[in-house]
């Protein structure tokens, strides 16, 4: 990784209604680290230059949300003309030997590790400047500092890493979690977890006295935000209850080999997932009806009351704009296979879809016999807070993973009764629990999480096979580790050499 001798962020202006202080920087892209490290003040423009640039192309901008993993999970159905697909058959085809996704790869890789340095600067400046701190805040900004460290560190061991399922020691990627430059050895794929659960569980701590828990104020469709944003709207910001409900995914992550220690993971992901899921109704409730059927001009496309912790961006319409706005120029546009969208994942019969599904109606638009994906797209009102989130964890996924810790024939419908939970509250019929399978699972993952980024990774540790055309002889991308392994990007090979 190419290391930096300084912080600097390019900082954005979130132009949201009715904020002006929200994540509130200047660019102080000139200015000394001691300088800027020298009041609380800059311990907290640090750490929000952090959260607006995981918002950069290369992380949550598009590459790890809508775009690079979505592709790799299948989601989009990519054709085989080269004047219209483009570099997108290499990456359908898993050729990461093109110039262009080694260098795609390797900005990822890149700036995923500037930001883990910067949260590292951050924690090891805070030891000797405890002094700085009022109230609370050196243990919120610490907290969130060592959770987004771990954040960043799984997303890339989930990219890079190995099938954890088949290999937890092979080598993976280094944990970065000092400001050595030295090159960090590549660890196995275990001791990277037990890091990333080790930060999790520190930031735990730290984070148990965080406003979220005493004053709830879900994000409703239409928010705006004001205030002092460092001690609100903690939805905005990875708070104490994402901070758990990332322990779930991690435990959940790694329970998927069949070790000594599988039953204990899936003890901790269960009893953090359900955690979660009792504290809702007050933090989380579930996304009200009317802002789904209400006006069309501002539906709440991402049932923002359910984001544990999501990012603001205020270029979000620019993931809709470059991959699945129906104008977009030049195409391709990325779009589900039809055949999909009416058979197992939104048609009727057997598989859990319907066009009633709360889903299909906020996010899903059919011109001709294409249907097009409108998460990201602007709302009317663009000033709205919900027209500027990205999820980066939600509710559902809880309800999911739940699911997913019953992988045993007998257990089959305990895992049909935890999605049932959550079809609930999409407006849907409940399935059959006594005859639930795993890829009537898999589909409500689809359903559930389109477009966040997370398809790819849960099909990845359950090493299942990728729906891409419905009954045909091809219809599976059979599991395989080339399948799901991308190899280390060139500047993390170089920096070896």
């Amino acid at each position: 990784m190419k290391y930096i001798n300084y912080i600097a962020f390019s900082f954005v202006l979130l132009l949201l209604c009715g904020c002006n202080n929200w994540l509130d920087v200047k660019p102080y892209d000139q200015m000394a680290e001691d300088e800027l490290l020298s009041k609380e003040e800059g311990f907290k423009k640090l750490l929000n230059g952090i959260y607006i640039d995981l918002n950069a192309e290369e992380l949550y901008g598009q590459t790890l949300t809508v775009e690079m993993v979505e592709i790799l999970g299948g989601s989009y159905k990519i054709g085989e003309d080269p004047a219209t697909w483009g570099n997108y058959i290499d990456l359908n085809n898993r050729n990461f030997s093109s110039q262009y996704w080694r260098n795609r790869l390797s900005s990822t890789w890149d700036k995923a590790y500037a930001l883990i340095r910067n949260c590292n600067t951050l924690v090891e400046k805070m030891e000797a400047k405890r002094g700085l701190f009022t109230g609370n805040n050196y243990n919120l900004i610490k907290g969130e500092a060592l959770a987004l460290r771990a954040l960043l560190h799984f997303d890339m061991f989930r990219l890079f890493g190995p099938v954890y399922k088949l290999n937890p020691t092979g080598l993976s990627i280094p944990y970065e979690a000092t400001t050595d430059l030295q090159v960090q050895k590549l660890l196995p794929g275990d001791e990277v977890m037990q890091r990333v659960i080790a930060d999790l569980k520190q930031a735990e701590t730290l984070l148990q006295n965080d406003p979220i828990i005493s004053v709830s104020r879900p994000l409703q469709g239409g928010s705006t935000v004001s205030g002092d944003n460092f001690l609100d709207y903690r939805t905005l910001r990875l708070n104490y209850y994402a901070v758990q409900a990332l322990l779930a995914r991690a435990y959940h992550y790694i329970s998927s080999y069949p070790g000594e220690q599988q039953e204990e993971y899936k003890s901790q992901a269960r009893q953090y997932a359900m955690g979660i899921l009792q504290i809702a109704p007050q933090h989380f409730p579930f996304v009200d009806k009317s802002n789904i059927f209400g006006s069309p001009r501002n539906v709440d496309r991402v049932f923002a009351t359910e984001i544990l912790f999501g990012l603001t961006n205020p270029q979000r319409n620019l993931l809709f704009k470059n991959n699945n706005d129906p104008d977009h120029r030049p195409k391709p546009v990325l779009t589900m296979d039809p055949d999909l969208m009416e058979a197992p994942y939104f048609g009727g019969g057997e598989f859990g879809g319907s066009t009633d599904d709360y889903r299909y109606i906020a996010n899903w638009k059919k011109t001709g016999s294409t249907y097009y994906f409108y998460k990201y797209a602007d709302l009317t009102d663009v000033g709205r807070i919900d027209n500027t989130l990205v999820p980066m964890i939600r509710l559902g996924e809880m309800y999911l993973i739940l699911a997913d810790l019953y992988d045993e024939v007998e257990e089959r419908p305990l895992m049909g009764e935890w999605v049932n939970k959550l079809r609930e509250h999409r407006g849907v019929d409940l399935m059959d629990e006594a005859s639930y399978a795993p890829r009537f699972l898999n589909y409500e993952v689809v359903r559930e999480l389109y477009g966040e980024g997370q398809i790819f990774f849960f099909y990845k540790r359950n090493y299942s096979s990728i729906l891409t055309v419905f009954e045909a002889p091809s219809q599976f991308m059979r599991a395989s580790e080339k399948l799901y392994v991308v190899p280390l990007p060139d500047t993390e090979i170089e920096n070896r050499q």
